[in-house]
């Protein structure tokens, strides 16, 4: 009775203790004792825009021979070869549409909800590929790359957001890191089936993700509370809470009007930039995230992928070109299914320090491998230490730096910052991805493979060094703990 009347007070009375209160009271028992089949399902069917989104970064890698006239040239919609120039083009303007699609994203998400924005993204993304499958000339291939890029942008901006808001404190690592199965499953998905099909099959194939997507998000899935609550849509916010929750009516009843307490306090101020950097918590919070979506980037990931056959043919692998693409892929698909199953269980920092050391030494060793090799020391014995070297550092890279900096991201700001703040954070993230694929190029012609890897090497260290220092463990923590942590002398 006393912990009841606490509760009561807690909720409709404006105390300073309020949202600790209500914390302390609910986090024992709003721990469900078996799986929501609800929520994951919800999570699974949403994360159909991420291997989407997957597939569609990839779509290149298959594709660019069939239209260069390499393979299959017989079957080339163009009906000619496209220049190195073109394919340049074609291979690029995704990434750089996914520079700006988040720019748009937040605001999207905050005006017609995290729902209906991400299957008008499924809609968008659609029409692309429909363009791309029937498109007889070069430039219908370049309008629709680049809008493909810009809905695959805001997927990235929206959907974490999304998953973040509809899960619960315990879950909430493995609800968001699920979604990283799905980007590299896709991407497997791409370079397994790709090379089998003609450009116009493999783009309708493409779209089936996104039909089955629309249609079942539409039906079943559930719009994110926070939003609900946003807009003070109590009747959806409740009947959104009974899907998501396997929690009795009065835990249902006291998180309904937590949520709502929690977004009335913040909806006193502007989700905008300058409010963020008027807040010390806010600040701290944001240049932790940009640190560590930075980081992510830096560390060399896209680079390493976008050159990696030209990687395995300087260290003289013998594996056919067709199956570097392949091992990667399966590799972060495992790696990201193990850091889904950790991530709620050992905690973030944790992840996230474990990736930056593993990546840190498996770069630095290969850096040694080439360092040998190009001063004409005999390397043949240890020729499989290039591809042992960058298996380990995808699977690192999978286990933490990948996925986990979405989860913290999503959760270290209020929900009126938070749609801001996940587009900000894809923007940085893509435009990093763009320069740091650019830069290796030029620093691997200047200073050599080895120097290079000696570099990202370095980048993870420092990277590993932030982490420690900076990020706060928010596993098993209300979204309300962690802003009063941020708000604290410390971070841990």
């Amino acid at each position: 009775m006393d912990e009841e009347q606490d509760l009561r007070e807690a909720i409709f009375y404006n105390k300073s203790t309020t949202e600790e209160t209500v914390s302390t009271i609910l986090k024992p028992e709003t721990r469900p004792k078996s799986i929501n089949t609800f929520l994951y399902l919800t999570a699974v069917i949403a994360d159909l825009m991420a291997f989407a989104a997957g597939v569609s970064f990839a779509w290149s890698s298959p594709m660019l021979p069939k239209l260069d006239g390499s393979k299959d040239p017989d079957h080339n919609p163009l009906g000619r070869p496209i220049t190195p120039s073109e394919a340049s083009w074609i291979a690029g303007l995704v990434p750089l549409g996914a520079i700006f699609g988040p720019m748009a994203a937040g605001t999207l998400a905050d005006k017609i909800g995290r729902k209906r924005s991400l299957l008008v993204m499924a809609a968008v993304m659609t029409l692309s590929l429909l363009t791309t499958a029937f498109a007889k000339i070069i430039h219908l291939f370049y309008i629709s790359r680049f809008l493909l890029g810009t809905a695959c942008g805001s997927v990235f901006s929206i959907l974490p957001l999304f998953l973040v808001e509809i899960a619960e404190s315990h879950n909430r690592g493995t609800v968001s890191c699920l979604s990283g199965i799905f980007v590299t499953s896709g991407f497997n998905f791409a370079f397994i089936v790709g090379p089998h099909l003609s450009v116009q099959n493999f783009c309708l194939v493409c779209i089936s993700p996104l039909v089955i997507f629309i249609a079942c998000f539409s039906i079943l899935g559930a719009e994110s509370p926070i939003y609900l609550a946003s807009i003070n849509d109590e009747k959806r916010l409740m009947t959104s809470l009974k899907k998501l929750r396997n929690n009795s009516a009065e835990e249902i009843q006291a998180e309904f009007r937590s949520i709502m307490k929690s977004v009335e306090q913040t909806d006193r101020r502007k989700g905008t930039i300058g409010q963020i950097v008027g807040s010390k918590s806010l600040t701290r919070a944001l240049v932790i995230s940009l640190g560590i979506i930075i980081f992510q980037q830096a560390a060399g990931v896209s680079a390493i992928i976008s050159y990696m056959q030209t990687i395995f043919a300087a260290a003289g692998g013998s594996l056919s070109p067709e199956m570097y693409p392949v091992i990667v892929g399966t590799v972060q698909t495992v790696a990201t299914a193990l850091a889904s199953s950790l991530v709620d269980r050992l905690g973030r920092k944790v992840l996230l320090l474990a990736s930056a050391v593993g990546m840190c030494i498996s770069v630095a060793t290969l850096g040694v491998y080439f360092y040998l090799k190009n001063h004409q020391i005999q390397v043949d014995m240890i020729s499989w230490v290039p591809v042992l070297s960058l298996v380990v550092f995808m699977m690192m890279f999978n286990i933490g730096l990948g996925p986990v900096p979405w989860v913290v991201i999503a959760e270290l700001f209020p929900p009126n910052m938070r749609s801001t703040t996940t587009s900000l954070a894809s923007f940085s993230c893509f435009m990093s991805s763009f320069i740091i694929t650019l830069v290796f190029a030029a620093m691997s012609l200047h200073l050599g493979m080895a120097n290079c890897f000696f570099v990202l090497s370095l980048i993870c260290l420092c990277a590993g060094a932030f982490i420690f220092c900076f990020v706060p463990e928010t596993k098993g923590k209300s979204l309300q703990e962690i802003q009063r942590s941020l708000e604290g002398n410390t971070m841990d």
